[in-house]
């Protein structure tokens, strides 16, 4: 297999070479009054002199190709360095323990409650094992994924988290990577205190294009933010689009603007 690729290397390298000789050639042809009236008179290069140009096509073609691969084989590595961390969040095994700590109480005390967090529970981890080779999902699924992510919250939290999504997100049209919401939703629980006293109250907005999640700052004093959950979502977003990932970090409210790619 790798034998392989190399020749199908080796053998575009030489296409492109002819090709950009030729090129090189007809724009010399052209642009340069003198070489025309070179060849009136006869063909004025050697066999030598095309081989040298040929050459030079070739260690040029070579170097681009090199450099186009690398990259791209980079960018790749990186895509799946950022997918797997979206599913080590999902299968971590303190998200997976207290899943199931809060279904094993509902089996017992309201088994129908107790079938639709698993209903919930299932379709999130497919949602995230179904997409995770892809590098976008629709706005819409993403939303109706995060519902399911937020019956989950509700049932662990109770009041202690509210997450109000205004009716305009539901209008949009767009594409982000899957689980950018909930990652987003994730890292403001993490980093504030939530309880019923003094809920924690995230809000997901929208204006033309961007979609943001934002929060009062309620800190907890003994959280230590490794910033993986933020650097993730900008890392991704650099691999998929021009557009920048806007944070905004106040005295008293911490927002995270994501744009949507069309």
């Amino acid at each position: 297999m790798k034998v392989k690729r190399i020749l199908h290397g080796v053998l575009l390298v030489l296409g492109l070479s002819v090709i950009g000789l030729l090129f090189s050639y007809l724009m010399w042809l052209i642009t340069d009054e003198e070489f025309r009236d070179m060849l009136k008179q006869g063909w004025p290069f050697t066999s030598g002199m095309i081989l040298l140009d040929y050459a030079a096509c070739c260690l040029l073609t070579t170097l681009i190709t090199l450099y186009y691969w690398r990259s791209r084989e980079k960018a790749e590595r990186e895509r799946d360095k950022f997918r797997l961390q979206a599913l080590e969040n999902q299968l971590s095994p303190h998200f997976v323990f207290n899943n199931f700590s809060i279904l094993a109480d509902l089996i017992e005390v309201d088994p129908k409650r107790a079938s639709a967090y698993l209903m919930n529970l299932s379709k999130v981890y497919r949602y995230t094992l179904q997409h995770l080779d892809h590098s976008t999902v629709s706005l819409q699924e993403e939303l109706e994924f995060l519902q399911r992510y937020l019956a989950l919250l509700q049932q662990r939290f109770g009041d202690g988290i509210v997450v109000e999504i205004r009716p305009d997100v539901t209008q949009r049209q767009g594409a982000l990577p899957p689980a950018a919401l909930q990652m987003l939703i994730e890292n403001a629980i993490k980093h504030n205190e939530h309880t019923t006293a003094r809920p924690l109250h995230i809000f997901v907005t929208s204006d033309e294009g961007h979609i943001s999640v934002s929060n009062r700052k309620q800190p907890i004093t003994t959280a230590e933010s490794t910033l993986v959950g933020q650097h993730n979502i900008a890392e991704r977003y650099r691999l998929l689009t021009d557009q920048k990932v806007i944070i905004s970090d106040t005295t008293d409210e911490y927002c995270v603007t994501i744009p949507l790619i069309n």
